[in-house]
């Protein structure tokens, strides 16, 4: 249980510090400044990316299998676009942005994952 409680909170922040990077670096990308908003920002999507992204999975199964994995990416956007809905402190202004912070989640969660299976 404490393991999981660290792996939540490590989750977070790292999260923290890509919204931040993406924010800062992604033009259409705007992320709130203030580290408290940041960090709600951070785990409203850690919560979403651990309840709700295995449930769509689920359903997204069949396209996940015929695009040989690269439907995780529309799943990893479409946790990104439902973020955006329900946090004012995230606003991505486009496809572009959309994509280029999907792609920098995706890949810096997965390295998060398989840092986590070698403990």
């Amino acid at each position: 249980m404490i393991k999981n409680a660290v792996r939540g909170v490590v989750s977070i922040v790292v999260n923290a510090l890509a919204f931040f990077a993406l924010g800062s670096y992604v033009t259409g990308f705007y992320v709130a400044t203030d580290i408290k908003d940041l960090l709600l920002l951070s785990a409203i999507f850690t919560v979403l990316y651990f309840i709700l992204r295995p449930i769509v999975k689920l359903f997204l199964g069949p396209l996940i299998v015929l695009t040989l994995g690269l439907g995780l990416l529309v799943v990893n956007a479409l946790m990104l676009i439902l973020v955006d809905f329900l946090s004012p402190a995230l606003t991505i202004g486009g496809v572009e942005p959309l994509i280029i912070a999907t792609l920098a989640i995706s890949v810096l969660n997965f390295l998060l994952h398989i840092s986590e299976k070698n403990d």
